[in-house]
C-alpha cells in the first residue's frame, strides 16, 4: 500500500471514530423526550435496514446457508451495541466506554476457555493494565460494589458480550462483511427497546437543544451518525493494515472523554485520565506485540467484523 493510499484509509477511519464516540449525543438527545425515547431509538436502530433491504434481498440464498452461527453473532454483537448504547444514556459516558474497552481482558479469558490459548506474558500485561485502569477510576468502591450505576454496568457487560461473541459464534459465522452487519441490525432495535426496560435510572439530559426535537434527532442518529459511521468503518478499515486501523480507532476513547466534559460537564480528573490510559495501554499492548494478523479486521466499537481466525491470532 502507497503512502497515499494508507492516508485515502486512514481518513475514514477517524471519521467513524469521530461518529462513534459522539453517539452518545443523539442517544441522550432522543431520550430527553420522555417516555417515548427509548421507541424512538429503537426505531433508528431499525432504519439503516431500509437502506440495506435491498442488497439483502440479492444476497438473501447465501444468507440462507450460513446457518446458527451468523444470526448468533448478529444477536451478540446487537445486544452488546444495545448495552453500550442505553450505558452512554443512564451512566457517565467516559466511565461507560472505559468500561467497554475492557475487552482484551475478557477476550484473553475466552480465548483461553473456548480455544485453550495460552495466556502470554503479552495478554497477561494486558489484563493487568485494564484492571488497573477500573481500579484507579473506582478506587475504593470496586472492591465494595463494583460500578456504581446501571449505565456503568451497561458498558462493562456490554464489553463481555462483545468479547464473547467474537470468540465463540463471529468467527463460525463465515460470510462478508455485509451479512454480519445486516444480522446485526436484524436484531439491534428490538433488544434495545428490551434493554431500555431494565431497571436503574438513568442521567439523560439534552446537552444541545433546549427544546428537544425528537424527530429530528432520530433521523440524525439514523443517518447522519449510525449509517455513515458504518459505512466509513468497512470502507476504511477493509483497506488498511488491521494493527493500524484498531489504532486508529481508540481515538474514539479520546472524542467520547473530551465531547463528555464539554458538553455535558462530567467531570475528568487525574483519575479519570490516569485509568484512560491504562486502559487504552492495554488494548495498545495487544496491537504493538502481536504477531502479524491472518485476516482482515473491520474494527469499530460500533461495528467490529473480525475474519475467521477470531479477536486474536
Amino acid at each position: 500500500m502507497t503512502r497515499r493510499d494508507d492516508l485515502v484509509a486512514s481518513g475514514p477511519i477517524l471519521a467513524s471514530a469521530l461518529l462513534w464516540g459522539t453517539l452518545w449525543i443523539p442517544l441522550r438527545e432522543i431520550r430527553a423526550a420522555g417516555s417515548s425515547g427509548p421507541v424512538l431509538t429503537a426505531v433508528g436502530f431499525l432504519l439503516p435496514l431500509a437502506v440495506l433491504a435491498p442488497f439483502a434481498a440479492r444476497r438473501w440464498p447465501q444468507i440462507r446457508r450460513a446457518g446458527f452461527a451468523l444470526p448468533a453473532a448478529g444477536f451478540g454483537l446487537a445486544l452488546s451495541i444495545a448495552l453500550y448504547s442505553e450505558g452512554l444514556v443512564r451512566g457517565s459516558v467516559g466511565r461507560v466506554v472505559l468500561l467497554f474497552y475492557l475487552m482484551p481482558v475478557w477476550t484473553t479469558l475466552f480465548a483461553r476457555i473456548h480455544r485453550s490459548q495460552p495466556i502470554t506474558p503479552r495478554r497477561l500485561a494486558s489484563i493487568a493494565l485494564g484492571l488497573a485502569g477500573l481500579a484507579v477510576i473506582y478506587g475504593p468502591a470496586l472492591g465494595a460494589s463494583g460500578p456504581g450505576s446501571s449505565g456503568d454496568w451497561m458498558g462493562l457487560l456490554a464489553g463481555i458480550v462483545w468479547s464473547a461473541t467474537m470468540v465463540f459464534f463471529l468467527p463460525a459465522a463465515g460470510q462478508t462483511a455485509f451479512d454480519r452487519v445486516l444480522a446485526q441490525f436484524a436484531f439491534l432495535g428490538p433488544l434495545y427497546l428490551l434493554v431500555s426496560m431494565l431497571p436503574g435510572t438513568g442521567t439523560a439530559v439534552a446537552t444541545v437543544s433546549h427544546r428537544p426535537l425528537p424527530l429530528a434527532w432520530l433521523l440524525a442518529f439514523s443517518l447522519v451518525w449510525m449509517l455513515p459511521a458504518v459505512g466509513l468503518t468497512i470502507f476504511g478499515a477493509s483497506r488498511l493494515e488491521p494493527g493500524r486501523a484498531a489504532v486508529l480507532f481508540m481515538l474514539e476513547i479520546a472524542v467520547a472523554l473530551v465531547s463528555a466534559a464539554l458538553l455535558a460537564v462530567e467531570p475528568f480528573g487525574v483519575s479519570e485520565a490516569l485509568g484512560a490510559a491504562l486502559i487504552a495501554g492495554a488494548g495498545g499492548v495487544e496491537l504493538i506485540f502481536r504477531p502479524p494478523p491472518k485476516s482482515r479486521v473491520l474494527a469499530g466499537s460500533g461495528l467490529a467484523v473480525r475474519g475467521a481466525d477470531g479477536p486474536f491470532p
